[in-house]
């Protein structure tokens, strides 16, 4: 996909959108438009944030503003700007709860409920506890892989590719309540969704470029 800028002019209830066509051969007709959300964080991802931030404070023996204050500027100083939770757009906000949960699950930082019932979209906790090895249900290190996709007949793991497959991480506990109760219904029952295995996690795992490729992941 090639990703051009343009701007948006609407008339009598119909969008155009100006910008220009790149300088290639045999390009589609066809294209998607990506709308920048500008909305103002909502009060749910602010009390997330703020929940959140609570929890690593009470880790590290500090207060949540100076956990704000430091993940604030190392937010503004990745992604530009001069980030402030207060005046944050959706799309910021949901990239910095991302931060939150990646530091919650790097460090395991303790709390009363686990982020499979505190967040809503549970998405990235789920990548980042594979990149970590980790159980995405119960934080536990050294996680094993379960493969969403070797569901079902004609799974070949020798020849079917990997990349792009349906993953989680469990501990050896999870992974046999997921075997006998499926994947349905353990999915419903800590709300997760699986993530697709790209090259970055096939790294972590050990898959060979030819593995990726070709697949053979070992247990599942």
């Amino acid at each position: 996909m090639i990703t051009t800028v343009g701007r948006v002019y609407e008339q009598r209830g119909i969008v155009y959108v100006k910008t220009s066509r790149p300088a290639v051969d045999n390009l589609s007709d066809e294209v998607t438009v990506q709308w920048h959300d500008n909305r103002l964080r909502s009060d749910e991802q602010n009390r997330l944030a703020w929940q959140l931030m609570t929890y690593i404070g009470d880790e590290y023996g500090t207060s949540k503003e100076e956990v704000y204050e430091q993940q604030r500027f190392e937010f503004s100083a990745v992604h530009g700007g001069d980030f402030h939770l207060s005046t944050a757009t959706m799309r910021d906000a949901s990239a910095f709860i991302d931060v939150l949960v990646g530091i919650i699950i790097k460090e395991g930082v303790q709390m009363p409920k686990p982020l499979w019932e505190i967040c809503d979209d549970i998405t990235y906790a789920v990548y980042i506890s594979l990149y970590y090895k980790k159980c995405c249900v119960c934080g536990r290190r050294g996680a094993d892989l379960h493969h969403v996709d070797a569901v079902g007949m004609g799974y070949n793991r020798q020849t079917k590719p990997q990349i792009g497959n349906m993953v989680l991480s469990l501990c050896r506990e999870h992974h046999s309540e997921l075997h006998s109760i499926g994947n349905e219904a353990f999915m419903q029952r800590y709300h997760l969704e699986p993530v697709e295995m790209d090259e970055r996690l096939a790294k972590v795992y050990g898959l060979s470029k030819k593995a990726r490729r070709e697949g053979n992941y070992g247990q599942v």
